[in-house]
C-alpha cells in the first residue's frame, strides 16, 4: 500500500519544483525564492555580523551570487542550506579583510591616550598586535572561523553551531582548541622576536 503524502512531502515537492524553475531560469522563479527565504537569510547575517550595515552589504552580495548561480543547482538541491552556505562564505571572505581593522579598533579602545603612552610601550603594543595578526593567520581555517564567530562577533555557541553545522559541544571544544593554538602561536612568535627586543632595550 502506498505511503500517505505528508505536509513535508508536499513542501519538498514544491521546493523541487522551484529548483527546476530556477535551473530553467523561468520568469518569477528567483522572486519566489527571495520571498520564501529573504527574512531568514537577513536574520542569519545580522546575527553573524552584529552590525546592520555590514549585514546589509553581505545580504546583497549573497542574493547577487545566488542569482548568478541558480541555474547551476543540482536537481535535488535543498535551497535554504544552499543560501546559508553562500551567506556564510560571503561573511568569511569579508572577515579576512576586516580583521586588521577590528584589531586596531580594539587596541585603540584599550591603549592609553597617545600623549600619555611611553614610546617603548607604544612600540611594544604595535608589535604585539602585529604578532597577534600573524599568529591568527597561521591557524587552520576551522580555528580562525570559530574565533571570528565567537570571539570577534560575540556569537553564542548555539548560533555558531548553526553556521558551522556542528553540535554546541563540538563548537565549544573547537573554540577551546583554537584559543590554545592561538596562544601557542603567539608565544612561539614572541620567543622568536625576544632577542631583537632585548637588543632594542639595551
Amino acid at each position: 500500500m502506498a505511503e500517505p503524502v505528508t505536509v513535508d512531502d508536499d513542501a519538498r515537492e514544491d521546493e523541487l519544483a522551484l529548483v527546476r524553475a530556477l535551473r530553467g531560469r523561468e520568469r518569477g522563479a528567483f522572486d519566489r525564492l527571495y520571498a520564501l527565504h529573504q527574512e531568514r537569510i537577513w536574520a542569519f547575517l545580522l546575527r553573524l555580523t552584529g552590525r546592520r550595515d555590514e549585514a546589509s552589504d553581505l545580504f546583497q552580495e549573497t542574493w547577487l551570487a545566488a542569482s548568478r548561480h541558480a541555474d547551476g543547482l543540482e536537481e535535488n538541491s535543498r535551497l535554504l542550506p544552499w543560501l546559508y552556505t553562500i551567506a556564510r562564505n560571503k561573511h568569511r571572505n569579508a572577515r579576512r579583510f576586516l580583521l586588521f581593522d577590528l584589531r586596531k579598533r580594539e587596541l585603540s579602545a584599550m591603549e592609553p591616550e597617545p600623549e600619555r603612552m611611553d614610546v617603548e610601550d607604544e612600540i611594544e603594543a604595535r608589535e604585539r598586535a602585529a604578532t597577534l595578526q600573524r599568529a591568527f593567520y597561521e591557524l587552520p581555517d576551522a580555528s580562525r572561523e570559530v574565533l571570528l564567530l565567537v570571539t570577534i562577533d560575540g556569537m553564542t555557541s548555539a548560533d555558531a553551531s548553526v553556521v558551522l553545522g556542528l553540535k554546541e559541544d563540538a563548537v565549544r571544544k573547537r573554540l577551546s582548541r583554537a584559543r590554545a593554538e592561538l596562544t601557542d602561536a603567539m608565544a612561539r612568535m614572541e620567543r622568536k622576536r625576544a632577542p631583537a627586543g632585548a637588543v632594542r632595550r639595551t
